[in-house]
């Protein structure tokens, strides 16, 4: 019984000290601001061009005409809104504190994790 507890630790610790690695590794990955830009780009304009063709169809199976003005119009409308609320969450963090250390998170126990 002692033993598998002793087991279980070490499995506990190497577990932990793999988690802790990929956290920090995400951690130190440094994106430049290009590459946040993109992905803001990609997050405001993909969905935007999703409803629209949503709304296109949908037009063209209940029979009515949507005029080329008023799809570039929603467009715009769905974009600029998604661009309103990612930019704050995509561009919030400077490179910098990407890069400053973050608190140990506890262990199972509670106790402060060592690294």
């Amino acid at each position: 019984m002692k033993r598998r507890k002793v087991e279980h630790a070490a499995m506990r610790s190497a577990t932990t000290a793999v988690i802790s690695s990929t956290d920090t590794a995400v951690r130190e990955a440094h994106w430049r601001p290009s590459a946040r830009f993109i992905g803001l780009a990609i997050a405001s304009i993909a969905p935007a061009l999703f409803w629209c063709v949503v709304v296109e169809l949908i037009a063209y199976w209940s029979g009515v005409s949507l005029s080329p003005m008023a799809v570039g119009a929603l467009f715009v409308t769905i974009a600029a809104f998604l661009f309103a609320i990612c930019a704050p969450l995509m561009l919030r963090n400077s490179p910098a504190k990407d890069h400053a250390p973050r608190p140990a998170a506890p262990d199972l126990n509670g106790r402060p994790a060592s690294r």
